[in-house]
């Protein structure tokens, strides 16, 4: 109990500190107008940090400095927030409630939600390439090019698109998890290498372990929110339930039901307890953020 209580004190200073430093850098824009109201508001209306607080679990394997962590961690949460803000729109997965508050397209208007999400990904690559960021600017190179990777046209945006092309159709498993790899897993990718690459003691076959743990995480979490969508309130998610079910989405939960997505879950919630074994140093932060993804309730 005493080790969960010190990663739970984790989580909260980790995720304080991502908002503090996310809230820094938009002040240090600071405008009055629409288009910085409407990004500030997709960008620090609460959420879970969870890509953030694996960019610091993964920091804690190898004691990456914190400093240097932060601008990783900040340019992924600014990806998130611009995902989020686009697939809330009418046109993509029409919600109107995101994190408990209204969708940024029903507070500002779709046009602005737009543009707020395009600002947003831009920003993302402002902080890697910020002269803040102290470290060689070869790594740099290397965390904007494996940023944009997740992102692009083999990575978020495909699997949006895929998600789009496949509502109200029946497809199997496989494209589902190629659809879901993509749309959620790559950045949760991202989220796991990028922070490893600055790693003082970088090592292939350690990088090698964690991106298959990342993709499996991406997975567990995928399908627990695919669970959670059929099975929890639209209070408890903060966003609305049983859309995807309306929607006739492809889900696990669609495709192969509650009880198998259930076995689904655990096999790989084993997967990734066995992986993390492989990894030296301080992993105890990474299980716990396992741990939590696995028994999450909304």
């Amino acid at each position: 109990i005493k080790m969960n209580n010190l990663l739970d004190e984790w989580q909260i200073s980790q995720k304080s500190r991502m908002t503090n430093f996310l809230k820094k850098k938009l002040d240090k824009i600071s405008l009055s107008n629409t288009i910085y109201e409407a990004s500030n508001y997709a960008l620090l209306n609460g959420g879970k940090r969870f890509r953030a607080l694996l960019v610091y679990a993964i920091g804690e394997i190898d004691n990456i400095d914190k400093n240097q962590l932060d601008f990783i961690a900040a340019s992924i949460e600014t990806i998130h927030a611009y995902s989020l803000t686009h697939d809330d729109l009418p046109d993509m997965d029409d919600d109107s409630l995101r994190r408990g508050l209204p969708s940024c397209h029903v507070k500002y208007g779709i046009a602005q939600a737009i543009l707020a999400g395009d600002a947003l990904q831009s920003l993302a690559f402002e902080v890697l390439s910020s002269q803040d960021f102290k470290i060689k600017d070869q790594q740099k190179i290397i965390l904007i090019a494996q940023l944009s990777k997740a992102i692009g046209i083999e990575g978020m945006a495909l699997g949006q698109s895929l998600d789009m092309e496949s509502s109200n159709k029946k497809i199997d498993v496989r494209l589902l998890e190629e659809m879901q790899k993509n749309k959620t897993g790559k950045l949760i990718h991202a989220s796991c290498v990028m922070p490893y690459s600055i790693s003082k003691s970088f090592n292939l076959s350690i990088e090698s372990t964690i991106s298959k743990l990342a993709f499996q995480i991406g997975q567990l979490y995928q399908i627990v929110d695919d669970i959670l969508d059929n099975s929890s309130s639209s209070e408890c998610l903060g966003k609305t339930s049983g859309k995807d079910q309306k929607a006739k989405k492809a889900t696990y939960v669609n495709i192969v039901g509650i009880p198998e997505s259930k076995k689904i879950k655990d096999n790989l919630y084993s997967n990734i307890k066995k992986l993390i074994g492989k990894i030296p140093g301080n992993t105890q932060p990474l299980i716990y953020l396992a741990d939590k993804i696995y028994s999450r309730e909304y």
